[in-house]
């Protein structure tokens, strides 16, 4: 907090204390509102796969899939939906149906967005490569790794949807 009430850079502080920030219950979580606005009940949501939750997406199955801005390992969290016939026997709302510390590899890191194709794939967007080489006094042989190196697609892993032309996304029939 001292740089912050030094004038500091703010934007430099804030990313590198959430890339090194780690799921569990001093992590991130995620909040999932009933129609009328308030809390669904045992929201908010976490767990070992939500360092930094950023971009949510719905799946065919009602599923919620969650890509995140913090940590190395950028692991994308999955977790049950409102439709509990949907998820694995014995779970509930918000249990995370992924791994312990969510789906990681091919890449990712400090994801910005994802979404669920036709197929069911899953598509994880990038947003950062080298951390340092975006703030000032970067070498400048680092100056072109500050933007993300790619997107990263996990095939056939969520239950398809229907893209929408207009609405919400819906399952396949």
């Amino acid at each position: 907090m001292r740089l912050l009430k030094t004038g500091g850079d703010y934007d430099e502080y804030l990313t590198k204390t959430m890339f090194k920030q780690r799921g569990g219950p001093d992590g991130g979580s995620v909040t999932l509102l009933r129609p009328d606005g308030g809390q669904y009940p045992g929201s908010p949501f976490t767990g070992g796969s939500l360092p930094g939750p950023w971009a949510v997406v719905v799946d065919g199955d009602d599923n919620v899939w969650i890509s995140n801005f913090a940590g190395a390992q950028g692991q994308i969290a999955h977790l049950c939906g409102v439709r509990t016939e949907n998820c694995p026997p014995g779970m509930k709302t918000g249990d995370q149906i992924s791994p312990p510390e969510g789906y990681v590899g091919g890449g990712l890191q400090m994801q910005t967005d994802l979404a669920i194709g036709p197929a069911g794939d899953v598509w994880v967007i990038d947003n950062w490569q080298v951390i340092d080489s975006c703030f000032p006094g970067a070498p400048e042989a680092l100056s072109t790794l500050c933007g993300g190196q790619g997107v990263t697609v996990f095939f056939g892993m969520a239950k398809p949807v229907r893209a929408p032309q207009i609405g919400p996304a819906r399952p396949v029939d």
